[in-house]
């Protein structure tokens, strides 16, 4: 990611402040939060305001799936849809796919046409739809977070912290739909029509880190490279955001491993 943005779960017995952790990792982005076991361990720059990316697509689905959610609706792409710029699964205008096949290639390949379609379908515009997400974030505590575009596209006024995106990452977490989908390394999804269509998860880190179980990654030109990145070992759960990193995959990975090695009863964390 030109800057990333990484976000990865706790683990119990973090000996920091929460609201002045120490920074473990300088330079690794732009802002980074580190949380062990639901404990903010280490940050930087934690209210600094950041486009979000495809992270927002967390936020778009916890709106979607507690909005009277259809899992079998028929939803039909718009030409606007099937045109989207960015990341996409190869939706063509005038098709017509389950709601849930969508949400999966939304989250799973963090597909924009997908991401659009539901959005269009379940709200109408992409302003109705954004008001929701704004409710739902200020409903989380996500005081320093504004949305405008449900994918995550850049927008001017829209913005995010690494702080309120812990937030959200541990409400998307606890939702089965978007846990097993974040988790999943690749989907297979069919039109009504029965075209096909395939693809691999977008967070790099699934699939080849072990211990790594979700949650979302993301790209824009202001946002730089993104990632909310769950991990989970013997009981411990650590939630790490990076925002605008140098190399998300590769300093997520050396984040994540000693964020869980802390996690261990006898480990120091200085």
């Amino acid at each position: 990611m030109a800057a990333a943005c990484l976000v990865i779960a706790a683990v119990p017995g973090a000996a920091c402040g929460a609201e002045h952790p120490p920074d473990r990792f300088p330079g690794a982005a732009a802002a980074y939060a580190v949380s062990i076991d639901g404990r903010l361990t280490w940050a930087a720059n934690l209210d600094l305001p950041r486009q979000p990316a495809s992270l927002a697509k967390l936020l778009s689905a916890l709106v979607l799936l507690e909005h009277d959610w259809q899992p079998d609706a028929d939803v039909r792409v718009s030409a606007a849809a099937a045109a989207i710029e960015g990341s996409r699964i190869g939706l063509r205008a005038g098709e017509v796919l389950r709601a849930a096949d969508l949400l999966s290639g939304m989250l799973v390949r963090s597909g924009n046409d997908a991401c659009l379609a539901l959005v269009e379908h379940t709200a109408g515009s992409l302003s109705a739809f954004a008001a929701r997400m704004n409710q739902r974030a200020a409903a989380l505590g996500m005081r320093d977070s504004h949305f405008i575009d449900p994918c995550g596209l850049d927008a001017p006024g829209q913005r995010t912290t690494a702080r309120d995106l812990l937030k959200l990452a541990e409400a998307a977490q606890a939702n089965r739909a978007i846990a097993l989908r974040a988790g999943a390394l690749s989907g297979a999804i069919r039109t009504r029509a029965g075209r096909e269509l395939r693809f691999h998860n977008s967070n790099a880190l699934i699939g080849r880190e072990p211990d790594v179980t979700g949650l979302k990654s993301g790209y824009t030109g202001q946002a730089g490279n993104c990632l909310i990145a769950l991990a989970e070992q013997d009981g411990h759960q650590v939630l790490l955001v990076l925002l605008g990193a140098k190399n998300r995959w590769w300093e997520a990975t050396g984040m994540i491993a000693r964020a869980l090695s802390a996690a261990s009863p006898s480990a120091r964390l200085d």
